[in-house]
């Protein structure tokens, strides 16, 4: 996991003046051409919180439909960042602590003793990926059993409980606190944590300590079968939404692992909320950044609470797959620019090095 270069020493333009110069959208159509994207889009928030959107392609190739930047695509795995701030407020409000023992709130279940490392997972071991739990995608079994139920059902649903067993009886990658190994159980196992501890539902707690305090109305729920105003996704040059609207791998299944349909104004929004101190207390945002392991991919960056951070703190932010789309965004402490992206189609798409090179246009345009 990497993150753009900050371009230290150079001057900002204007909003305006990106605005009007058509450059974001020449680079985006540059890019969209060379990846071979359908559509892409971007937001960049300045540092006096003005925003400048662009999109380019289209939302659907065989509809012909323009992208904009108000349909939504789901945004994958950023959707973490939002389960760790909801987790952050919990704990300012004396309702979770970090260091308790997961065993704590789901120790009743019947199925919490089955995890490796059951009994000494805490909550910071959740949000940090530092459980030693498996990720579920590569698990024995899985593909099969989502292939087999998309054959039978039309769409494959998984309950978080089904998917959290996917680890049942499983060797633990490592001993829990003892090293970074990313997990989507962990975060679905979160998610369990959050709900059990406020007998409420964690969409609903996302809503009314995220979503409307920040105004955030381009961000919701993968809580349907069947997204509705999204964008067409594709994979391996194909739909993957059926004549039906539904996909493969139902979207409700993602849940705390990401489990939002979202557009870059409204991710970049968040984060720039999150740098800004609008909604976690400076101490609560400071452990989401100083917290974690380093990325066994990538040693120039580790994993802090539901955020990849640059060892030299010049960036931080996440990355989101799904099924026919991708979506990144980073924030740039130094410069205070926020830039997020998003495309409707899967695979290698280059989508960090498009916030570094966004960045370096930003600074470049004259006035």
């Amino acid at each position: 996991m990497k993150f753009p270069v900050l371009l230290l020493g150079l001057w900002l333009v204007p909003t305006a003046a990106i605005a009007e110069s058509g450059e974001l959208r020449e680079l985006l159509e540059r890019e969209r051409h060379e990846q071979k994207m359908p559509g892409l889009r971007a937001a960049v928030i300045f540092p006096d919180g003005s925003m400048v959107l662009e999109a380019v392609g289209v939302a659907d190739k065989k509809k012909a439909i323009p992208l904009d930047n108000d349909i939504g695509m789901p945004g994958g795995s950023t959707g973490k960042t939002f389960v760790a701030a909801v987790t952050m407020l919990l704990v300012e409000d004396g309702v979770l602590d970090l260091d308790e023992p997961v065993s704590k709130w789901l120790g009743d279940t019947g199925w919490y003793h089955e995890l490796p490392n059951a009994d000494d997972i805490r909550v910071r071991h959740l949000l940090e990926h530092s459980s030693g739990l498996p990720d579920y995608p590569g698990t024995a079994g899985f593909m099969s059993r989502m292939v087999w139920r998309a054959i039978r059902q039309g769409s494959a649903y998984f309950t978080p409980e089904e998917l959290i067993g996917f680890s049942f009886g499983k060797r633990a990658r490592h001993a829990a606190g003892q090293g970074y190994r990313y997990s989507d159980i962990g975060y679905l196992v979160l998610g369990q944590v959050i709900e059990a501890a406020t007998d409420r539902t964690y969409y609903e707690l996302l809503a009314n300590k995220v979503l409307e305090p920040l105004g955030l109305e381009d961000i919701r729920p993968q809580d349907q079968s069947v997204l509705p105003d999204i964008a067409t996704g594709y994979s391996g040059g194909g739909s993957v939404l059926k004549k039906d609207g539904r996909m493969k791998f139902d979207p409700r299944s993602e849940w705390t692992g990401g489990g939002l349909v979202m557009t870059p104004a409204g991710l970049a929004r968040f984060h720039r909320a999150l740098a800004d101190g609008a909604l976690l207390k400076p101490e609560s945002f400071a452990a989401m950044l100083d917290a974690g392991w380093r990325d066994t991919e990538d040693p120039d960056f580790y994993y802090g609470y539901g955020l990849f951070v640059a060892r030299d703190r010049s960036s931080w932010g996440h990355g989101g797959l799904w099924s026919g789309y991708r979506t990144h965004v980073a924030h740039l402490p130094h410069s205070g620019l926020t830039i997020a992206v998003q495309t409707n189609r899967d695979g290698r798409v280059d989508l960090i090095g498009l916030v570094g090179r966004i960045a370096r246009l930003v600074h470049a345009v004259p006035e």
